[in-house]
């Protein structure tokens, strides 16, 4: 054996009474060896003699090590995880060098208070309005705090007045409909159910059925990002009206023009409801930087601009994108065949309303 590595190996055999004053300590998240004198990194790694395990219970020798760093800090070998420590998780410390018995530690972290947190509940559910058309799309549901994805199809429900849950109401993706920031789930009426003369609408019949009431429900078994129930059960009633099978024609729409040298909003007042979501991002004022918001109903748009107006003709540029709540777009119901119908395809990403400012 070469000399540097029997000069290695015998710092590396304690004596007796040296094993017992060795400790593994959890510091600030970082796990270290007390007591023990490090020298010259083994040819096989730190790792190869101190080692940490997560969440193994009975079964550590099927966990393999935590990912992480080593470095001798203060003349004590020190691991640092690459992730910071999960609450509520056993993490298991094995400090073994060679010709010394093994030292371990077992280090559990405290699991949340649930009594600190605040809990997760449903903050809004678009349409705002109490009726809804008997041909509704979407609902979007609103969180306060980011969610799971997975499986929330058995935690939400649609109750009719008589208290009988509507039967497959909505599309159940796999991949479900949530925002990037999993706060907003995004509830799909079949579609087959919505259009006329096809053949889940023939078999079931529409989801919802006009004159009648429903209740979305949805448990509170739903969990939030943290794992975490909601707050409690969320319950919203809204009524059925008549179908709305007209395509979206912005020439009904009222338009409130602003005044020159002012910062008063422009303001657009549709004929009916329009989708929340797509109302955010649908609409520009041509070169007027500003802010908009929706008003009372999803019924209206309101723009400030930065700067006051000036005076002349202005462009509200709109995407056709835009939809109301039935999913009819502007000059094409969602209710028609583009196969049979190629007349009513829309080819244009974009149409424009003109206003002037005085």
């Amino acid at each position: 054996m070469p000399f540097c590595k029997i000069a290695l190996a015998a710092l590396l055999l304690p004596t007796a009474g040296l094993a017992a004053s060795v400790s593994i300590q959890l510091d600030h998240g970082a796990f270290k060896v007390v007591g023990w004198q490090p020298t010259a990194e083994p040819e096989s790694r730190w790792s190869s003699i101190f080692s940490i395990y997560a969440g193994g219970g009975t079964s550590w020798a099927d966990v393999p090590p935590v990912f992480g760093s080593y470095a001798v800090e203060n003349n004590t070998l020190t691991f640092h995880p690459r992730f910071a420590l999960s609450a509520g998780v056993t993490y298991r410390a094995v400090f073994h060098p060679p010709g010394m018995e093994a030292i371990e530690a077992t280090f559990a972290q405290p699991g949340p208070n649930v009594n600190l947190i605040e809990p997760t509940r449903v903050v809004a559910v678009y349409p705002s309005a109490n009726v809804i058309p008997e041909n509704q799309l979407k609902l979007y549901v609103y969180f306060s705090a980011p969610m799971q994805s997975g499986n929330v199809w058995p935690k939400i429900h649609l109750i009719d007045e008589n208290g009988k849950p509507a039967t497959l109401p909505f599309v159940e993706l796999e991949q479900e409909l949530w925002d990037r920031q999993q706060k907003r789930l995004t509830l799909l009426f079949d579609p087959g159910r919505i259009k006329r003369g096809v053949k889940p609408n023939v078999d079931m019949g529409p989801v919802l059925t006009e004159g009648r009431s429903y209740t979305l429900v949805i448990d509170p078994e739903l969990k939030d990002g943290r794992g975490l129930p909601l707050a409690e059960t969320f319950k919203r009633k809204f009524s059925v009206g008549p179908a709305e099978r007209r395509g979206i024609d912005p020439k009904r729409w009222k338009i409130t023009e602003p005044k020159s040298g002012t910062r008063d909003a422009l303001v657009i007042d549709f004929d009916r409801p329009l989708d929340y979501a797509l109302l955010q991002d649908v609409f520009q004022v041509k070169g007027v930087p500003g802010e908009s918001n929706i008003g009372s109903g999803e019924t209206q748009w309101r723009f400030e601009p930065i700067h006051p107006w000036k005076s002349g003709n202005q462009t509200l540029i709109i995407d056709m994108a835009l939809e109301d709540l039935a999913g009819n777009r502007i000059g094409r119901p969602f209710d028609v065949d583009t196969i049979d119908n190629p007349t009513e395809r829309i080819t244009k990403t974009t149409t424009q309303l003109s206003f002037k400012v005085n």
